[in-house]
């Protein structure tokens, strides 16, 4: 179980790396392009997000509360996020724009920093499911 676990955690780095190639090429797009791109970015959000939801909805009982109260947060999170969008891009103003950009990549740190912060409570997690493998097997024996 604790080999799953590992490649499992291994899945984080690697769309991390995947996601930051694609990102150092998004500059030499066109507007057009790193438009649709960040639409399929949301989708992929929301899908992870539907996942997530299915995960827990399916785990009943054994979910805890907290895990559900992330997940709920972050598929609200994710919808307001995409109408806020939808809106803004309706928007032409200079002005205007340019204060979208400045939020947009002010929520894209924030991002980053959930990201990083779920990172090292997926390996907490990891190490707390190999620790409770390890001891579970040290008291069958």
């Amino acid at each position: 179980m604790s080999n799953n676990l590992s490649a499992q955690f291994d899945k984080i780095s690697d769309r991390a790396h995947a996601a930051s190639d694609h990102l150092k090429t998004a500059a030499d797009n066109t507007k057009e392009r790193i438009v649709i791109d960040a639409q399929e970015a949301h989708d992929r959000a929301a899908a992870a997000a539907d996942r997530l939801n299915n995960k827990v909805d399916a785990a009943g009982d054994k979910a805890e509360s907290h895990w559900r109260e992330v997940k709920e947060k972050w598929h609200t999170h994710v919808a307001a996020v995409g109408a806020k969008i939808d809106r803004k891009s309706a928007e032409v103003d200079a002005h205007r724009a340019e204060n979208d950009a400045e939020r947009a990549e002010g929520y894209a740190l924030d991002a980053i920093d959930f990201a990083l912060a779920a990172i090292d409570e997926a390996q907490a997690a990891v190490l707390d499911a190999v620790a409770a493998r390890a001891n579970a097997v040290a008291l069958s024996s």
